[in-house]
């Protein structure tokens, strides 16, 4: 066994990507605290198909910063599997879309939750649950169905996908 110390400056100076593993490595060094039940059970978050995710996106889509964290939701990288449902961090998708703070990331959650049973015409249904540690749950067919989406969104616009999630954009070299 090796181990390694990093001090706080070397971690908050590393890149998002390493940030991110040692933050996931550290989730599942503590897995029974992270697995604490959010607000609601799990079988009560909506498993939403990628045709009810793309009904629930025409509901919200003049609202963009729900659309943000919607879309967010998918985001595999961004989250920890934790008993059939993905948990984000709320910070973290609040930086991911630029928001002031968790609580306007909690108001676009509720907002989404609403278009949830708008379509569904089921007035107990929740796209996702918050706990009291910043924690957001999703079921990960939910999460699977909203990266299916974006998928399908970009593919339509003929739009590539980088590599990988942190890549840059390559810039055609000028011409002359």
């Amino acid at each position: 066994m090796v181990g390694i110390s990093l001090t706080a400056e070397q971690i908050r100076a590393a890149p998002p990507e390493v940030r991110h593993w040692i933050e996931q490595q550290v989730a599942t060094l503590f897995a029974p605290a992270a697995e604490a039940q959010p607000q609601a059970e799990p079988r009560r978050l909506a498993q939403l198909t990628p045709g009810e995710a793309q009904a629930l996106l025409e509901q919200i889509e003049d609202i963009l910063p729900v659309v943000s964290v919607f879309f967010e939701l998918g985001r595999e990288n961004a989250s920890v599997p934790v008993q059939g449902m993905r948990a984000f961090r709320l910070p973290e998708i609040m930086r991911h879309v630029r928001l002031e703070s968790v609580a306007r990331v909690i108001e676009c959650l509720d907002v989404i939750n609403d278009a949830l049973r708008h379509v569904r015409h089921d007035p107990e249904a929740m796209i996702c649950a918050v706990d009291r540690e910043g924690r957001c749950f999703v079921a990960e067919a939910t999460s699977h169905a909203v990266l299916t989406l974006w998928q399908g969104i970009v593919a339509s616009r003929g739009l590539q996908m980088p590599a990988t999630p942190e890549a840059e954009p390559e810039i055609p070299a000028a011409a002359g």
